[in-house]
């Protein structure tokens, strides 16, 4: 094994304001990583979430989610008086509809002691502007129009009319200048935050959704790049066929690609938001890389999944753009679910490391991937944002599986189920090896479990507690990590 990490979202952090932020949270689970050895951070998309929270549907393929800027930050900057801080929250579940009572009032006091953060703040502007400036115009349309969403619009602000939109500019420009500067302070403690884990040796892998939501300003911004009909409705949307564990598939609604639009203007959407990427992360994970051979359409409107069909991805072509102007890009590919020859085989072509879910690996029971060990190159979990938490998973094992568990990594009675299994994953001579902080904890699926797919509410609310960081666990990493 070369490098290990855990998977800790930002919002899952011990942040005392109604999620984790990127304050003192985030900078003291930084020194529990270096404390641990452990060299790699990965968390979940960071666009701004809208109904449901879930970072896999954001309004923005680059914009970042205001709900992680931290208050104390913005009072020690000058930007905020001590009682513009909101309350404090100790109920360690993530708190979405408290936090947006008060995330944007707060901001806006900010926005209005910014004078300090002019030059900065001008020079963040033009450096973002391929996507700052529609962002921006994209949220007060938003506001105005009382969160509807984009295609619900007044024609001359859904089709994009140049007058109304320079009126818009004219008329709203202190409203837009505010979202700008929300982005530049959300950017700010970020790359600092960033700045501080590469100092550490502590790198971040972030995650990257291969679908933008449909309601997000990257379809209204640029419609071309999607599969839209002329009055910008998807004319196909994503999803997943009918399996042996959903008769009706997977409907998950996102404007498909317009891949022969992006193949003739030579991916550059795509290449914006790889160096993107790359400008807030240190290593990258691609969501449903198999969506890049091959991808599932169904027709818009349908009641379900069942009547969609394959259809071909861009393939090695689009990586090939992406690999010339992101050279040594370090990409994690996503490469579960339902794979076929071509999906396998633009893995090779590209050389990315997949990835393996020691929850999905247990074969028919008499043939265990497992018991090979993975040696080739790829990424080990013991589950991810998607999983039952390892305990959970264990202790629903039914008793012929939990037989080949147990001898598979050494359990016994007395033994905790979780650090056996985790003792197990370390043991790989994988590129990474990465363990969900809920797996070390030994938190079952009541208290831990991040997302049931699937399920459009109650999800992502998992937060850690401060004394979830002990030096006894600490100890413990450091100790598997030499064995």
């Amino acid at each position: 094994m070369k490098e290990s990490g855990i998977l800790l979202h930002i919002s899952s952090l011990p942040g005392k304001y109604g999620c984790g932020t990127m304050g003192k949270c985030a900078y003291d689970f930084v020194d529990f990583l270096a404390k641990s050895k452990v060299t790699l951070w990965q968390i979940l998309p960071v666009g701004p979430t809208s109904y449901g929270d879930s970072p896999y549907s954001a309004l923005s393929a680059f914009a970042f989610n205001p709900y992680f800027i931290d208050p104390d930050m913005l009072y020690q900057d000058g930007l905020i008086e001590k009682s513009d801080l909101p309350p404090l929250r100790n109920t360690y579940r993530c708190e979405y509809e408290n936090i947006h009572s008060y995330i944007f009032i707060m901001l806006h006091k900010a926005f209005l002691n910014r004078e300090k953060y002019t030059i900065e703040l001008e020079e963040f502007i033009k450096n973002e502007d391929y996507w700052l400036d529609d962002y921006a115009m994209y949220m007060v349309l938003k506001d105005e129009q009382e969160g509807k969403p984009w295609y619900e619009w007044y024609n001359d602000f859904k089709y994009r009319n140049p007058s109304s939109l320079e009126w818009l500019k004219r008329e709203y420009s202190e409203k837009i200048l505010e979202y700008k500067f929300i982005q530049f302070i959300a950017f700010k403690q970020w790359m600092n935050l960033k700045k501080y884990a590469n100092k550490k040796h502590v790198k971040i892998i972030g995650d990257m959704p291969i679908y933008c939501a449909y309601d997000s300003a990257d379809v209204w911004m640029q419609p071309i790049q999607f599969e839209l009909a002329d009055n910008l409705e998807p004319k196909n949307v994503a999803g997943c066929p009918p399996d042996y564990f959903n008769s009706d598939g997977q409907l998950w609604g996102n404007p498909l690609y317009n891949w022969d639009y992006m193949k003739r203007d030579k991916y550059s959407w795509w290449i914006k938001r790889v160096k993107h990427s790359f400008k807030l992360f240190d290593v990258l994970r691609i969501d449903h890389f198999r969506g890049f051979a091959g991808y599932y359409s169904i027709p818009y409107g349908s009641p379900n999944a069942r009547c969609g069909k394959w259809r071909k991805g861009p393939g090695y072509a689009l990586f090939k753009a992406i690999n010339k102007e992101c050279p040594n890009a370090n990409i994690i590919a996503e490469n579960l679910g339902f794979l076929t020859p071509d999906v396998n085989k633009l893995l090779k072509d590209c050389n990315y490391p997949g990835m393996n879910i020691f929850q999905f690996e247990l074969g028919d029971l008499k043939h265990v991937p497992l018991k090979k060990g993975y040696k080739e190159n790829n990424v080990f979990y013991t589950g991810t944002h998607d999983n039952q938490t390892i305990m959970s998973f264990y202790y629903e094992l039914k008793p012929e599986a939990k037989k080949v568990v147990d001898k598979l990594c050494d359990i016994k009675f007395k033994d905790r189920p979780n650090l056996k299994i985790i003792e197990f994953a370390m043991k790989q001579n994988s590129k990474y090896v990465i363990i969900p902080l809920q797996d070390y904890l030994g938190l079952t699926d009541f208290d831990g479990r991040m997302n049931i797919p699937s399920t459009p509410t109650g999800n992502w609310r998992y937060m850690a507690k401060p004394d979830d960081f002990s030096k006894e666990l600490s100890d413990y990493i450091k100790e598997i990590k030499r064995s």
